[in-house]
C-alpha cells in the first residue's frame, strides 16, 4: 500500500514538473483557448520583430554612412537582409499555426545569433577593432527580444532567449580579448573606457548581468 502511495506521489511530482499536469487539470475548451493565445501570440511577437528590423533598417538607410567609401564590403545590408528572410518565415509559420516548440526555440536562438552577427560585423564595416562593436546601442534590442518572450504565456522560451543572449555576449567579449592576445585593449580607467576602443571588463560584466536579470 504505501508502495502504491509513493509511486502514486512520484507520478504526481512528474506531472506538476512536466508540460501534461497543465493538459490533465484544465478542461479541454481552457487549453483550446490557451493554446489560440499563445499563436496569436507568436504573430505578434513575429509582426514586433519585423517592426524593429524595418526601424533599424531605415535608420541605417538614412543615417550619414562614416565609414570609408573605400571598403571592400559592407556586412550590414547583408545581415539585416538574411534577418528579414528569416522573420517572413517565422511569420509565415506563426500565421499557418506551424511552430513547434523546438521551432520556437530555434528561433530565440537564431533571433539572438543574427543580433550578435550584426552587432559583430559594425567593426568590419567601418574599419575598426573588434572592441569597437562593444559599445554599439545595438546591444539594447537584446532586452528587447526577451521582452517580448514573456507575450508567450511559457517562461521557458523566455529563459531560452535570455540564456542565448548571455552566451552570445560572452563569446562576443571573448573574441574581443583572444583575437589578438598581444593587444587586448583591456583598461581599468573608466574614462579611457568611454572615449576609446578599450575594453572594461567590468562594463561588460554588468551587461551580462543585467540580461540575466531581465530574464529572471
Amino acid at each position: 500500500m504505501n508502495k502504491k502511495i509513493t509511486s502514486n506521489s512520484s507520478e504526481s511530482q512528474r506531472s506538476l514538473l512536466g508540460r501534461d499536469f497543465r493538459d490533465q487539470i484544465l478542461p479541454e475548451r481552457l487549453r483550446k483557448s490557451i493554446q489560440d493565445q499563445q499563436e496569436r501570440s507568436e504573430i505578434l511577437i513575429s509582426v514586433i520583430q519585423l517592426v524593429i528590423l524595418f526601424t533599424f533598417g531605415l535608420l541605417y538607410a538614412i543615417a550619414p554612412k562614416t565609414f570609408s567609401q573605400e571598403a571592400d564590403f559592407a556586412p550590414v545590408p547583408w545581415v539585416l537582409a538574411l534577418y528579414l528572410v528569416f522573420s517572413l518565415i517565422r511569420l509565415g509559420l506563426a500565421v499557418n499555426r506551424k511552430l513547434p516548440d523546438w521551432m520556437l526555440y530555434l528561433s530565440s536562438v537564431a533571433d539572438i545569433a543574427l543580433l550578435m552577427g550584426l552587432i559583430w560585423s559594425f567593426h568590419l564595416q567601418y574599419e575598426q577593432p573588434p572592441s569597437f562593436y562593444l559599445k554599439a546601442p545595438t546591444l539594447l534590442y537584446l532586452f528587447i527580444f526577451i521582452s517580448i518572450r514573456a507575450l508567450h504565456f511559457d517562461p521557458r522560451f523566455v529563459i531560452s532567449t535570455g540564456v542565448s543572449a548571455a552566451i552570445g555576449w560572452v563569446i562576443m567579449v571573448a573574441y574581443v580579448l583572444l583575437n589578438d592576445p598581444a593587444s587586448t585593449m583591456i583598461t581599468r580607467d573608466y574614462i579611457e573606457y568611454m572615449t576609446s576602443n578599450s575594453v572594461l571588463i567590468g562594463a561588460e560584466f554588468d551587461k551580462i548581468v543585467s540580461i540575466l536579470m531581465v530574464t529572471g
